[in-house]
């Protein structure tokens, strides 16, 4: 005699679609994301049925879901931003859309749920001016300091790395010889970023200086304690060199990433680089990008 299956909870669903997430190498951060949704969306549907089924699940409860106030309010009252239901409607298709094609829901409530496209502003970058004035107020600065605030902001204006990836790179991450440095992006990916001359030049400068320091610690970029630089740490040093140049634009240690990014951009107007040397995994536009060869992301490094 056959046993009828039991039907699939949305908690159980969550379940298996967070062991999912993880295996896909996901980073706790985004795990946590989509969890939170689907517990507001199972909390959602339990207030109106005892125990919600993903069967039971149809386009109507989530359309009631995305405009309830669990999602559309703040905890305070006030409207959430379009950007922060955009979030939820995500989550929502990704676990639906998986459950769909994994078999575990005949059926995707979520297919025609609609994700509105936000324009958003152009972020602040630094102009070619305002790099050389910034550089300069550095170089013009002596002290230990000054040599590795110097190599950190070229590393930024030179890779467009993450402030995140740069607090976490080691002394053995740098490849000054084949002109490249090894960094750990988000989700724990390994990546490749080259280094133009000016980066070079500056980093062995500042190497130079650290090795001139008794720390035990491996981190490239270390405090005058002798411990691993902190995000907070690199964010204040960036403001008051900012003040050193005369720099009033209201514009964050990650601005730097993005003024690399229009840098490049405007150098080569090869966007396909620009995606693969900001180590994006997936693509934000409907552009199509074409796969870049090493070597031309390294020779397009040498003209930042």
């Amino acid at each position: 005699m056959e046993t009828t299956p039991m039907p699939l909870t949305l908690r159980r669903a969550s379940e298996l679609f967070e062991t999912k997430l993880r295996a896909d190498g996901r980073s706790p951060h985004t795990v946590s994301s989509y969890l939170r949704d689907l517990g507001q969306l199972e909390r959602f549907i339990t207030s109106r049925l005892q125990c919600p089924e993903v069967a039971g699940v149809t386009p109507d409860i989530l359309n009631e879901f995305i405009v309830s106030p669990e999602v559309t309010r703040m905890p305070g009252g006030g409207l959430k931003t379009e950007g922060s239901v955009n979030k939820v409607k995500t989550s929502l298709k990704s676990f639906f859309n998986w459950l769909a094609a994994s078999g575990h829901n005949p059926s995707n409530p979520a297919s025609s749920m609609r994700i509105r496209h936000i324009e958003r502003p152009a972020p602040d970058v630094l102009t070619d001016v305002e790099k050389k004035k910034l550089l300069k107020a550095i170089s013009n600065t002596r002290g230990k300091k000054a040599f590795r605030d110097l190599a950190i902001v070229s590393l930024f204006l030179n890779t467009g790395i993450r402030v995140s990836e740069l607090v976490r790179l080691d002394v053995d991450d740098v490849n000054l010889a084949e002109k490249k440095i090894t960094v750990f992006a988000k989700g724990g990916h390994k990546g490749i970023r080259f280094l133009n001359a000016h980066s070079r030049r500056n980093i062995e400068v500042y190497l130079k200086q650290r090795r001139k320091m008794p720390v035990a610690t491996r981190a490239l970029f270390i405090s005058n304690q002798g411990r691993r630089l902190s995000v907070r740490q690199v964010q204040r040093s960036f403001n008051e060199w900012l003040a050193a140049a005369g720099i009033e634009k209201n514009i964050s240690v990650h601005g730097l990433r993005h003024t690399f990014a229009t840098s490049l951009l405007e150098r080569t107007g090869n966007l396909a680089l620009v995606q693969q040397s900001l180590g994006h995994r997936h693509i934000s536009t409907t552009t199509i990008y074409a796969h870049v060869p090493s070597e031309a992301l390294q020779e397009a490094m040498e003209t930042i």
